[in-house]
């Protein structure tokens, strides 16, 4: 049966789409991912056992628990059965009473950007594929997930968190979305994030502020601050994020919860706008290891799209695991008999830490040996951070695809038509050039337009990477001792945070990591460890973060306060609120500077950046 390409956009006033939205879910159960050469035909993991004869309670419901409901083990208040549209009523019904309404410290949330007028319908249509055949081959049958707002879908604008990317609709999902969807899941909506991954502060330049749920005068962690808050604050099941450097990583920590940075390459990076493609990685935050590696086997696989998805070819790496939840056996994949190493210095920096936060690294520590485990303190004294970006062509080859792939261009075209050897890109047609970039990431933006929009990666910066990561392995490979010999070390243990910046390791070497919660600080936001593996191992990675998690149970939900006033959510107004939010904040402070203000911001750049040795 040929696969039919999703319509571009599903207009929610054009309420007879349910059929068609059926025959979208059907098509893709049967045709899985979007573009040929896509792994297909994985057999539906084993779930643990859920819980039985009970209230399904929709706060920190895992994948186990919905699917035990639909299946009538456990039961909504009234006795009923639940289905996926009453699920994604309960989910919207959450966010429309949690998270615009203050919390405490006076702050609200605010984690979602947007929910998705079609999910209703997307719903439905689950709802009748499972009358029809149970789960099937869904082992994410409609788990609702919040997607951070780069990733492309065929049915909701992707924003990047940018108010001069409104209007960007793709026309196909992207390729990590559309396993998301091979798999049953229900995409709730976008979540808010970072504008263009920037920060790690919740700074949208598309919605309000994110703020973290266990406390809202505090940071969520980004760039993916609205997944991060929203699986937190139990909005959906699951989250997407991207990880140029802690962007999943730091968010998973101070939100309690369980999220993997992949290697580069195991997930595609088709149809997520790009920060960095050496060191960008799309991954799943779930509440849970165990739904974020259903997330990830969902995520994962081969693209032609993307030639790093290819590397399994390589005969030197093993093969791709068709499914990841065979390493959440803790017996045979668990922490007894593994050889740790807790990095205390990479370079010249101390990545140790010191406080709270120390405190309770050190603690998972003395639990992970009371598991079975040795665990060596030490120091990678050459390691040298890389990043071989070349924002300006990547960004505008994104836009270039966008267009190839989906037969009509873009609101946007390119980063800017201002820089003189841009082709194709008429002044206005750049994201830059629409005057709507933030003055939080105006500098970064301004930065990247500099560069020579026609000059892929450099080749001697990519070559850094593989050189980082070999001697981080072989070091890994045989760690020398203090009194001596050497030790094989199967991970490597990591403080995530924003300073000093220990995401450089993992985005250097493009290595694996798995963040799972360690504990709560005094002002009980929480914190998390960092368990990080050599290229291709996520299976090492993943067992041992799961022995530790279903250990220690760490995970603990954010105290919240709900609007007395909400009512039954709407979605168009839902929408319209934040839109309206947002344009209440431009008049009190206008992101939409005038063209002039640009280009004297750029000059001001460029005369700075032509001070710097080395440069033109």
């Amino acid at each position: 049966m040929a696969c039919a390409k999703a319509p571009a956009v599903l207009e929610p006033s054009l309420m007879p789409i349910r059929p068609s939205l059926l025959l979208i879910a059907l098509l893709l159960t049967a045709c899985g991912r979007s573009q040929p050469g896509s792994d297909s035909g994985t057999p539906p993991p084993v779930e643990p056992p859920p819980p039985t004869g009970k209230t399904f309670v929709l706060e920190e419901a895992t994948v186990a628990d919905i699917h035990a409901a639909f299946a009538g083990r456990q039961t909504l208040e009234d006795g009923s059965a639940l289905s996926c549209v009453k699920l994604y009523a309960l989910y919207t019904a959450r966010i429309a009473a949690i998270d615009d309404f203050p919390q405490a410290g006076g702050l609200p949330v605010n984690a979602v950007l947007r929910i998705n007028p079609a999910a209703r319908a997307e719903a439905e249509a689950l709802d009748a594929l499972y009358a029809q055949e149970g789960l099937g081959n869904r082992p994410l049958h409609c788990v609702p997930m919040l997607l951070k707002d780069n990733y492309d879908t065929f049915d909701h604008p992707s924003t990047s968190g940018s108010y001069a990317m409104l209007g960007h609709q793709a026309g196909v999902d992207a390729n990590a979305v559309a396993g998301l969807r091979k798999a049953g899941a229900l995409i709730l909506g976008k979540a808010n994030q970072d504008e263009f991954a920037f920060s790690v502060m919740g700074t949208s330049g598309r919605g309000p502020l994110t703020r973290n749920p266990y406390d809202a005068t505090q940071s969520p962690g980004g760039s993916s601050s609205g997944t991060g808050a929203a699986i937190a604050a139990n909005f959906a099941a699951i989250g997407t994020g991207t990880d140029t450097c802690m962007s999943i990583r730091y968010p998973s920590s101070v939100n309690g919860l369980a999220g993997i940075r992949p290697s580069v390459g195991l997930v595609s990076q088709h149809g997520v706008f790009p920060l960095t493609h050496s060191r960008d990685a799309p991954g799943p935050m779930a509440r849970t290891l165990h739904d974020a590696v259903l997330a990830l086997n969902a995520m994962a696989g081969a693209d032609p799209r993307d030639a790093k998805t290819l590397e399994y070819s390589n005969p030197s790496y093993p093969e791709r695991p068709a499914d990841y939840t065979q390493f959440l056996d803790r017996a045979k994949y668990g922490l007894k008999g593994r050889k740790l190493g807790f990095v205390k210095r990479m370079g010249t920096l101390d990545t140790a830490g010191d406080g709270e936060h120390l405190a309770l690294i050190e603690a998972a520590i003395a639990e992970m040996k009371a598991l079975g485990a040795e665990v060596y303190e030490v120091e990678f004294p050459d390691f040298v951070s890389a990043a071989a970006s070349a924002m300006h062509y990547e960004w505008n080859e994104y836009f270039r695809q966008f267009e190839a792939e989906n037969g009509y261009a873009a609101p946007r075209r390119c980063l800017t038509a201002l820089n003189a050897g841009q082709n194709q890109c008429s002044l206005g047609d750049g994201v830059l050039d629409t005057g709507l970039v933030s003055p939080v990431a105006l500098i970064s933006v301004a930065a990247a337009a500099l560069s020579d929009p026609d000059t892929p990666p450099d080749a001697t910066l990519l070559q850094q990477h593989i050189d980082t990561r070999n001697y981080v392995q072989a070091l890994m490979d045989a760690y020398p001792l203090p009194g001596g010999g050497t030790v094989r070390l199967d991970a490597l243990l990591i403080r995530p945070g924003s300073s000093p910046r220990t995401c450089d390791f993992g985005s250097t070497t493009q290595n694996p990591s798995v963040v799972v919660p360690v504990g709560l600080s005094s002002d009980g936001v929480p914190k998390g460890i960092e368990v990080l593996a050599r290229k291709w191992d996520e299976p090492t990675a993943i067992g041992i973060a799961y022995d530790y998690e279903q250990a220690t149970h760490f995970r603990t939900p954010p105290k919240l306060a709900a609007n007395p006033q909400a009512g039954s959510l709407l979605v168009s107004e839902f929408n319209r609120a934040r839109e309206d939010l947002l344009l209440g904040l431009l008049d009190q402070d206008p992101y939409a500077l005038p063209m002039e203000d640009y280009l004297r911001v750029i000059r001001e750049y460029v005369s700075g950046f032509s001070e710097v040795p080395g440069n033109p």
